[in-house]
């Protein structure tokens, strides 16, 4: 049973985990921050922040979502390993994305704050200030988010993801940069 709480969640949580990556690929265009400067002269998020990152990295978290959906609803309706209905799904899987991509500003915001030129390292911030923010901002529908992620076998599922997001950012990474669509590894 606590096996398969770790595998659900990590399953859940994937809508989040394809946000940031869907971001570098959608992004591009006009910045979140628009350019403007902070007291501090730094810039408020900076260039890698846009728009069409932020729209099309929450779009694919909701597609996603759909999509996981789509075989349980139809084979094995009731299944715990379902999104839910086909709007809970996109819905949530939506929040959990725009979270994530929220939290990756709040930590483009913090690093700017620390004087940090765009993809400079920050450990622990840049690993984990998307998780913080999908899981907060999932929160908005809480019989959806707290079974998955919050109580009973599933806190073991939550502690999986902050154990194994590190290992999976920097892959990643990794490949955002062999692909050419980032300009670190890291």
């Amino acid at each position: 049973m606590a096996l398969e709480a770790i595998v659900q969640a990590l399953w859940f949580f994937l809508p989040a985990y394809v946000a940031n990556p869907m971001a570098v690929v959608f992004g591009g265009g006009t910045p979140i921050d628009f350019g403007r400067t902070l007291r501090d002269g730094d810039r408020m998020f900076g260039d890698g922040k846009t728009w069409r990152g932020l729209v099309g990295g929450t779009l694919s978290g909701a597609v996603l979502g759909f999509l996981l959906s789509v075989p349980f609803n139809l084979f094995t309706p009731g299944s715990s390993w379902s999104f839910g209905s086909y709007a809970e799904a996109s819905f949530a899987s939506a929040l959990l994305a725009l979270g994530a991509l929220l939290g990756d500003l709040g930590g483009a915001f913090i690093k700017r704050r620390m004087h940090k030129p765009r993809g400079a390292k920050a450990p622990l911030l840049d690993q984990y200030d998307f998780v913080v923010g999908g899981l907060l901002v999932s929160l908005a529908i809480p019989t959806w988010s707290i079974p998955r992620f919050y109580e009973g076998d599933a806190l073991l599922g939550l502690l999986a993801i902050i154990v194994i997001t590190p290992a999976l950012h920097r892959a990643v990474n990794l490949v955002g940069y062999r692909m050419g669509k980032k300009h670190e590894p890291w």
